[in-house]
């Protein structure tokens, strides 16, 4: 396989964004296609029609990975900005579409390639990451996850790690404000270490500071509708970020050691999912069990491990069963693994 064919597979996202802006274009009820697109077909390919179908073993390395996530950036914002302008002349049914479609491809490329950048090393791509997690709100996220909860995930200490039995609904509440709480504190910790505090040197306030002056810049120049628009695509990919997050460690704890704190992360501490479709859509979050373990792996280096604990279905299936915990709870909690512990 070349590294052309093998890299335009983790495109698929902008597939799905094509498709949302397709239905702005054509208005109506086409207005919610982008939406449609991952949550009916999606699943239906992932889990139906392609279920057996997989990542080849060969990776090759190329410039065309980071070529895809730097990509995001400008082509979010154009997307975001087409967004904007149909919302001002929308009625109230192509109003909420448009926030839908938009905020779940927000949600797909903008915060999981977000992800992605965040965890490199180099300044200049965080900071292409939090731009990205900026065009959602959500930039504190980019400070917590990396220091909050790849350091506290499968513990009580982690607001990201879902408790078996917890309602989703009470898990976005709980995630996203001890999150925040989470990465204030965190900046906070960084910069006393530093000799010295200041509000201008912290990335959540710098960022925050940001986030609200584009809000205000957005209403100012377009309106109600655009302002409407913007911050409910932007609670829409947030929502969706947090419905991973919840599948991918439901229930699944560190055990405490005798003397204090926490055993070490093991691949047992987050669900696997290997479906091609869900991986080249997300770019290989599935592997989540490796990226735990070594959080700077590129995402096309990412591989299986063998005793993470495996989704029985992909992640846009799973999304949606979460959403009903009756079902979710019936599904998962056999298959929490008793090695991790138990988390009633």
């Amino acid at each position: 396989m070349t590294s052309l064919r093998f890299y335009l597979c983790f495109t698929l996202s902008y597939a799905l964004a094509a498709l949302a802006l397709l239905g702005a274009a054509i208005g109506s009820y086409w207005v919610f296609l982008g939406c449609a697109s991952v949550f009916v077909l999606h699943p239906l390919l992932d889990n139906l029609i392609l279920k057996n179908w997989r990542l080849p073993e060969r990776r090759p390395e190329s410039v065309l990975s980071l070529a895809i996530l730097i990509s995001a950036l400008p082509f979010l914002s154009v997307f975001a900005f087409v967004g904007i302008t149909h919302a001002i002349t929308a009625t109230t049914l192509e109003l909420v579409g448009l926030t839908i479609s938009f905020g779940t491809v927000m949600g797909i490329l903008g915060i999981n390639t977000a992800h992605e950048l965040v965890h490199r090393k180099e300044k200049s791509l965080q900071n292409i990451g939090f731009a990205l997690l900026a065009l959602v709100n959500f930039s504190h996220y980019g400070i917590e996850h990396v220091f909050g909860h790849h350091k506290n995930v499968g513990t009580p200490l982690d607001p990201a790690t879902a408790k078996k039995n917890e309602w989703i609904y009470a898990y976005f509440v709980r995630s996203y404000f001890l999150g925040l709480i989470d990465a204030w504190m965190i900046e906070h910790k960084r910069l006393r270490g530093k000799g010295f505090w200041h509000p201008l040197k912290s990335r959540v306030l710098l960022w925050g500071m940001f986030q609200l002056f584009t809000n205000f810049f957005i209403y100012a120049l377009f309106g109600t509708n655009a302002l409407l628009f913007w911050l409910g695509q932007s609670a829409l990919a947030i929502l969706l970020l947090q419905t991973v997050d919840y599948i991918e460690h439901y229930g699944l704890l560190r055990k405490e050691k005798e003397g204090g704190g926490y055993e070490g992360v093991k691949a047992q501490h987050s669900w696997d999912c290997y479906q091609a479709l869900s991986n080249y859509t997300l770019i290989n979050l599935g592997f989540h069990a490796h990226h735990h373990l070594k959080a700077t792996v590129p995402f096309y280096q990412l591989t299986e491990q063998e005793r993470a604990p495996r989704m029985p279905f992909g992640y846009s299936a799973m999304a949606l069963i979460a959403l009903v915990p009756p079902i979710y709870f019936r599904l998962m909690n056999p298959r929490i693994p008793q090695a991790v512990g138990d988390n009633t």
